[in-house]
């Protein structure tokens, strides 16, 4: 995750509360010479924590803007700030507690907070330029368009290279406008095969700008169609008279306005939950499984012979390989370029592993996958490479699934579609389920897969 992203987000939440604390307390010290907070004073603290975090909220000061200039964020942080004194200045003489409370207590309280606020948002801007000089947390592009607005494009991110944006390579069919200073690296038709490319090198496309005129609607749809099964997020640039005629996730960047016609991403705050709910989840299960897990490996090796664990390539968030953790359920561990899915009756599954793959216990050493970082308890079910590999040419949209960690459990799984995938039908089902899943997140949802994962298990009449 971009550093700014999480900065912007649940950092910035809990950072912002404890300056705002600390200021009231550091006052309260210097002044009163102690920490014995009367009644009167504990009200107007809390009630200034409050105010701080619902019109910062409101402010738009926690929504995630990687583009958004340090003099607009200080602009809107100074009058968010502004209208907590005055709520809590309200508060106080509408309640008739003002009386009680000192004036200069309260007001060097919020002038030492505007400091430190200011003074963090500074640091870490500056931090955030530094890292990005260095060639940290920056996001790599494709730009398809040569012309005006391509031209436009790169002088701004130029002026403002803050951002972290790089511009790979740029792709159109013509040089338009005869601008020498753009250099072409292939036809539109070859956009697809160089985000792929650069996915199988290990240095994914994180979006493909498109600077076409609008007007060029065949061209346009026609490069968006050759992206649905890649991992990269297609965004246009239009004009500005453009702007309000596209639909999706409108952001500002290096004073730009871009439209993201493929964003399945999880909303900013959404995504640092996760986080940690994945962190503290997995950690947690990890000790209270842990006598299970002993018995399941003893049980592999009296069974039949081989490794306790199976590790398997998939692919995991932007499409990238990584290797998940399961104990083993066959007597072979095929992992090549041809992995037959397992049916009824197979004869590779040992008598242990049928009732591990049926119970979903071979499932249990995700949680480690989980802790390393690659998985996620809850999200799309990673499928071997050679299965993504077939299906993405089948299926429009199947690697959007990939915009997020793959989970150990997913909405298609409670839902029943789990098992053998024998039938076109029965892996758009789990697409479906696993995109709406990424467009309708939310905590409860996640926490009410895993009850349900809990409470009647993993389901499927397709289990083998």
């Amino acid at each position: 995750m971009d550093i700014l992203k999480l900065s912007n987000t649940g950092l910035n939440r809990a950072v912002d509360l404890l300056i705002v604390l600390c200021s009231f307390l550091l006052v309260h010290k210097l002044y009163f010479e102690d920490l014995e907070i009367i009644p009167v004073r504990m009200i107007v603290l809390l009630f200034s924590i409050g105010t701080t975090y619902a019109f910062f909220a409101l402010g738009g000061l926690y929504t995630y803007q990687d583009g958004r200039r340090l003099g607009e964020e200080l602009s809107r942080l100074s009058l968010c700030l502004g209208l907590v004194v005055l709520a809590t200045g309200l508060f106080a003489f509408l309640s008739k507690i003002a009386i009680d409370v000192s004036r200069f207590w309260f007001g060097a309280s919020m002038v030492l907070s505007y400091l430190g606020l200011c003074g963090y948002r500074v640091a870490q801007r500056y931090y955030l330029v530094w890292l990005r000089k260095k060639g940290h947390y920056s996001q790599s592009i494709v730009i398809a368009g040569s012309g005006s607005l391509c031209a436009f494009t790169l002088k701004r991110l130029r002026e403002q290279m803050w951002v972290g944006i790089n511009v790979d390579a740029i792709f159109d069919d013509q040089q338009r406008d005869d601008n020498n200073e753009i250099t072409l690296t292939g036809k539109l038709d070859d956009v697809s095969d160089h985000v792929e490319q650069r996915r199988r090198a290990g240095e994914p496309i994180d979006q493909v700008w498109v600077t076409l005129p609008l007007r060029e609607e065949e061209s346009i749809n026609k490069l968006v169609a050759s992206l649905k099964d890649s991992s990269a997020d297609v965004c246009i640039v239009p004009s500005v008279a453009g702007v309000q005629l596209l639909n999706g996730s409108r952001f500002q960047i290096a004073d730009l306005s871009v439209v993201n016609v493929s964003d399945v991403h999880l909303a900013a705050f959404g995504e640092w939950f996760k986080t940690a709910f994945d962190y503290v989840a997995a950690f947690f299960a990890v000790i209270i499984l842990m006598p299970v897990m002993l018995v399941i490996a003893l049980l592999i090796r009296l069974d039949s012979p081989g490794k306790v664990i199976f590790k398997q390539r998939r692919y995991g968030i932007d499409g990238q390989e990584i290797e998940v953790w399961k104990f083993r359920s066959m007597s072979v561990t095929q992992d090549g370029e041809n992995v037959p899915q397992a049916t009824a009756n197979d004869a590779r599954v040992t008598k242990i592993g049928r009732f591990l793959r049926r119970t979903s216990l071979d499932e249990i050493p995700q949680f480690f996958n989980v802790l390393q970082g690659s998985m996620s308890v809850v999200g799309p079910r990673p499928h071997a490479v050679s299965h993504n590999e077939e299906y993405r040419k089948k299926i429009s949209g199947y690697m959007m699934r990939h915009k997020i960690k793959p989970g150990i459990t997913g909405l298609a799984q409670v839902n029943g579609w789990r098992g053998e995938t024998d039938t076109l039908e029965k892996m758009e089902k789990r697409v479906h389920y696993d995109l709406e899943y990424i467009r309708n997140w939310s905590a409860w949802l996640d926490v009410k897969i895993v009850l349900l994962t809990v409470v009647r298990g993993f389901s499927g009449k397709d289990v083998y």
